[in-house]
């Protein structure tokens, strides 16, 4: 591991990183970068792809995630893996999720390199494309990130609750906890693609990063405080009835499966036929109770959903946010999660090397089932 800092000219943090993006894609060293960068309407940042240094005008620190990068990650490499390097710029959580889809064979990363950003945390897409404040919403975190509780009420509910805005399995870091922003960041090259990619670049050595260490240390046990906060207050979600009260909302949409990195079916029981059925099997489901609720089975949507991904789920929250009937779902993802990762002993997205626990047998695990 090295560390290195990169200094920002005329407290231009962006602008200053964009310059080290453009200076990496002109080296040839990738082929192209994945990269956050606003739309025309300047409303929003997308992932986009860019080979062309001339047209990088990204914003890797936009507090706002609006689809997964792992899953387009997934999508650029699922059926073959790129010839030449891809540099992809992303999130502790969605570093997280490409490790999981690793894992489930629904991804390559053997030439992609990743440059981890720390996560501040993000918007509500809505919030963010007509944010409240005076300053941009990039500005307005950066100017009240070490003070976080002034911007604690715009954040979406799994970034309060983040396992951890460090990110790891990252070739490079772009490290902002424990530097000024304004000033100067940290880049830290972690692998021999990181180190390959920073060949000929000049930037200084960083000669004490005792803040920084001091700075990842206290957000995280701040992050970890605060999942266990959460979890302990929304754990009272127990019973068939307190469940299909929480999803009484749901419209059936299936925007949550949708968005979910985790839910990479080709093809899902729930969209298919399977749940269509002849009109006097509705008439007679209604006339055992004397009413049948539409859309039909979305409580047991949920619960299958949940069975198949929440060993893997990472807590980006996606799922909450493309809820059209703003359903919180991290009330109920979360502490499931929690709970189902602890029995397993796992921890989603952490080591690339450790199998999914429901893709392996170990002969010694629960042996007490049956013998009670």
């Amino acid at each position: 591991m090295t560390d290195k800092i990169l200094k920002v000219k005329n407290e231009d943090t962006v602008g200053s990183v964009n310059d080290l993006l453009k200076e990496i894609l002109k080296s040839k060293k990738v082929q192209a970068l994945l990269v956050m960068q606003e739309v025309p309407s300047k409303s929003i940042s997308f992932p986009v792809l860019i080979s062309d240094p001339d047209k990088l005008n990204s914003n890797v620190f936009a507090p706002v995630l609006p689809v997964s990068t792992a899953s387009i990650i997934s999508k650029i490499t699922k059926i073959e893996s790129s010839s030449e390097p891809i540099g992809i710029v992303i999130r502790s959580c969605q570093i997280r999720a490409l490790v999981e889809l690793v894992k489930l064979n629904q991804a390559n990363i053997d030439n992609i390199v990743i440059i981890g950003v720390d996560c501040l945390g993000t918007f509500p897409i809505n919030v963010y494309s007509d944010f409240p404040e005076k300053e941009s919403p990039t500005e307005y975190l950066f100017n009240t990130f070490k003070k976080n509780s002034d911007a604690e009420k715009y954040l979406r509910s799994s970034c309060h609750t983040c396992k951890d805005p460090i990110p790891g399995n990252a070739d490079i870091i772009i490290g902002l906890y424990g530097m000024d922003p304004k000033k100067e960041l940290l880049t830290q090259i972690n692998s021999e693609k990181g180190k390959k990619l920073f060949e000929g670049i000049n930037l200084e050595a960083a000669k004490d990063i005792k803040n920084r260490e001091k700075a990842v240390k206290d957000i995280r046990e701040e992050k970890n405080k605060n999942r266990s906060d959460f979890v302990k207050e929304v754990s009272n979600i127990k019973g068939i009835d307190v469940l299909a009260k929480f999803f009484d909302k749901c419209v059936n949409c299936h925007n949550c499966m949708k968005v979910c990195p985790i839910c990479y079916c080709k093809e899902c029981l729930f969209d298919s036929s399977v749940f269509n059925l002849e009109a006097n099997k509705y008439i007679g489901k209604a006339e055992k109770k004397g009413l049948f609720k539409m859309p039909n089975d979305s409580l047991l949507f949920h619960t299958t959903r949940m069975n198949h991904m929440v060993v893997s789920c990472v807590g980006c929250g996606l799922c909450e946010q493309a809820c059209p009937s703003d359903i919180p779902l991290m009330e109920i993802i979360i502490p499931i999660g929690e709970n189902v990762q602890k029995e397993f002993d796992y921890s989603p997205g952490n080591d690339i090397e450790e199998k999914v626990p429901m893709v392996i047998y170990k002969e010694d695990e629960y042996q007490e089932v049956g013998e009670k």
